[in-house]
């Protein structure tokens, strides 16, 4: 690396050079107060004759072409671009012959042989990035009138034109402003591959500056200084970017990366997905063919119709999208993978989804937290498969896992009967994300609706029959209170919100607070949700009966859409069982065969008690590190766990955390160690559960 300073228009303005935007970087995005601070600062350098420095500019030289010595630019593409577009305005507004042919020597390169005209790239000293150098190009080309005029390009040519008029007319001349372009001054670092890293450089300059988006980051990464950037930017970012769109990319990101790497990624993703390519020896080619056919699937599961797959396939992933169910994407990439490669059918793949949205509505409809489901969905795939893909029981193997592998844990899928009684008398309107207005909706039309269906557009809200009084129930009125009879308050705070009470209307402000009577006839006469309120309609008066009834039979038909697959009902325990360190068990000659905490699995190599405890605390520091080093200063914990491992008996290291934990210690002990951590985290103990089995 070579760092020295650098005045602007004798170093970077010199014959026979050209600074090259890579096609990753982000468009020239300078706004007029940019350039008015960048045109005071010329200003002030001639006022003073005294330098002023610009900055750093970070440059790669690359291969010489044609005589032209080439340089990348991976930082200081702003100024550079702004210093060329005064330039430009300067040319052009010039009347001196001599003054102009002085700037033109800054702004094009010179030939003795006359082999670099207009439209040769190594005629212009910039070559902005694709986006920019159309404009860029124009007006290089004195095709003003051709420009796209919201270009920043343009906008901010004109507008250093309008400041140096400007300043003529306070009697500075085109020459003086040159002048004052000399003083300005730069630190040009000078980069060479391999040894100087470039990408690290990069990083490093925008540490300090505004944020880069994980976006930003991973496409510098891959294509910073690589020979094939243009080809690799065009073939595969490209596509991406435009099938996504710049607002889900980074979500994509994340999402892709949390089913790739093996623990969770957030604010360090850019970091780990470094070390993922890395350490895996991954071209960069390989990761963005990658990156650009899984982008595919995530096309599928956030846009509204997605051709590539059946009309089942994209209604359910509508129902994901409307349940906010966006965990589950790091599991369903490599099932859509599996589609793609033909492993499994477009009928597996639907089967599969659907038994998904199944168990993913039982389990909000009851109200399973859902903390864990991260975790479970990260590892999920391997741990059904195994690396074993077979068409023939795919959707088996699926099912087979969560009927005995889960059946213990907080994760299971959840009965018919506790589905029932939780579809019946849970407070469903106010559970969280729609998971109301899509019960609603599949009673009406079914979960694959037929061409009659009723559509539930924005229009359509969701009605209670009984009416809601948010700010104070006694202000129900006297028919309402009538009808419900003596217990009216009870019914009222018991039922409102129950689904025998709700249903579906467009003109929810027309139906407000009407007596029953009224609103049945309006319903009778303006409803087209038959399904939904045909038991309102067959009943005189609306009451506790009415509402249960009502909430009764809906129930059966949310389930008859929900059918829970046969294995659910057959499956038995696998020798193994599964335990958390609620109550009193006694766990003495107990040997642990796995863990699950929040929903991820990790196998125990050694099969100790020792082993459970620093596994959980490895899994738990990597997820929360911060708060695992806050429970150091409770004194309920903290003889256990320790920065000193003198302070303790026998000492056992949590990963490279420098945190040592207590490990001589019976196993009931360590259940109860495990217990106090979980409580101090706020987690449930259903949030930590293992297998195994005890000794005879």
């Amino acid at each position: 690396m070579k760092a020295e300073p650098e005045y602007v228009i004798e170093h970077m303005f010199d014959n026979k050079r050209q600074y090259i935007i890579p096609v990753y970087q982000r468009n020239y995005d300078w706004k007029k107060d940019n350039c008015l601070e960048l045109f005071n600062d010329i200003i002030s350098a001639y006022n003073s004759e005294s330098t002023h420095f610009l900055g750093t500019i970070v440059q790669v030289q690359l291969d010489e072409d044609n005589g032209i010595k080439r340089y990348i630019i991976i930082d200081g593409q702003q100024r550079m671009t702004s210093i060329y577009l005064l330039l430009k305005a300067m040319f052009d507004l010039s009347k001196n012959a001599e003054e102009k042919e002085n700037i033109s020597e800054l702004l094009f390169n010179r030939s003795s042989s006359k082999k670099y005209d207009k439209d040769d790239v190594n005629k212009l000293k910039l070559k902005p990035i694709k986006s920019d150098n159309e404009q860029f190009t124009l007006l290089m080309s004195d095709k003003i009138n051709e420009m796209d005029k919201g270009s920043n390009i343009y906008i901010n040519y004109e507008y250093f034109k309008d400041l140096i008029i400007q300043e003529i007319k306070k009697e500075h001349t085109i020459k003086q402003i040159k002048k004052g372009l000399e003083y300005l001054q730069i630190v040009m670092i000078s980069l060479k591959e391999p040894e100087d890293k470039p990408q690290v450089v990069f990083e490093r300059i925008n540490s300090t500056g505004e944020d880069l988006k994980l976006a930003d980051l991973i496409r510098n990464y891959l294509l910073m200084t690589d020979i094939n950037m243009d080809e690799l930017y065009y073939k595969y970012w490209v596509p991406m970017e435009q099938s996504l769109g710049k607002d889900h990319l980074n979500d994509y990101l994340i999402n892709f990366l949390n089913f790739k790497l093996s623990k969770f990624t957030s604010k360090d993703a850019y970091h780990r997905f470094k070390s993922y390519i890395e350490n895996q020896s991954i071209s960069h080619e390989d990761i963005l063919n990658e990156l650009l056919r899984f982008s595919k699937y995530y096309c599928a599961f956030i846009s509204n119709q997605n051709n590539d797959y059946s009309s089942r396939v994209n209604q359910i992933l509508y129902y994901f999208r409307l349940l906010k169910q966006t965990t589950i994407y790091p599991f369903l990439f490599p099932i859509f993978n599996d589609r793609e490669n033909e492993k499994i059918s477009e009928n597996t793949l639907e089967d599969v989804l659907l038994f998904m949205l199944n168990y993913t509505v039982r389990r909000m409809v009851i109200g399973v937290p859902s903390n864990s489901l991260n975790g479970l969905y990260k590892t999920l795939y391997s741990r059904i498969f195994e690396g074993e893909i077979c068409n023939d029981n795919y959707l088996e193997k699926i099912q087979s896992f969560f009927s005995l592998k889960l059946k213990h844990t907080r994760d299971r899928m959840q009965n018919d009967d506790t589905f029932k009684s939780s579809l019946m008398n849970e407070q469903i309107y106010n559970k969280p994300n729609k998971i109301c207005l899509l019960l609603l909706e599949i009673i009406e039309n079914g979960i694959f609706p037929n061409k009659e269906k009723i559509e539930i557009d924005e229009n359509i809200t969701i009605e209670h029959i009984m009416p809601q009084e948010k700010e104070n129930p006694e202000k129900l009125s006297y028919d309402w209170k009538t009808m419900l009879g003596a217990e009216w308050q009870y019914i009222y705070e018991t039922y409102l919100h129950t689904i025998g009470n709700l249903t579906l209307t467009g003109y929810n402000g027309e139906l407000s607070d009407k007596p029953f009577s009224e609103k049945k006839e309006i319903i009778k006469n303006k409803s087209k949700f038959s399904v939904l309120n045909a038991e309102i309609l067959n009943v005189s008066k609306w009451d506790r009966m009415a509402i249960t009834n009502r909430a009764d039979i809906l129930s059966d038909r949310i389930i008859n859409e929900f059918k829970l697959p046969k294995i659910f009902n057959e499956s038995k325990d696998e020798g193994l069982f599964y335990y958390n360190v609620d109550g009193n068990t006694d766990f003495t000659n107990f040997k642990p065969d796995s863990i699950i905490f929040l929903g991820e699995e990790k196998k125990l190599k050694k099969n100790t008690m020792v082993e459970l405890l620093t596994s959980f605390c490895e899994l738990l520091a990597d997820l929360e590190n911060e708060k695992f080093i806050h429970i150091l200063s409770n004194p309920n914990i903290n003889k256990n766990i320790s920065y000193d491992k003198d302070l303790l008996g026998k000492a056992k290291e949590i990963g490279n955390t420098g945190i040592y934990i207590e490990i001589n210690k019976s196993a009931n002990e360590i259940i109860r160690t495990i217990r106090k951590i979980i409580d101090e985290f706020d987690l449930t103990y259903d949030d930590f559960t293992f297998t195994g089995q005890f000794r005879k």
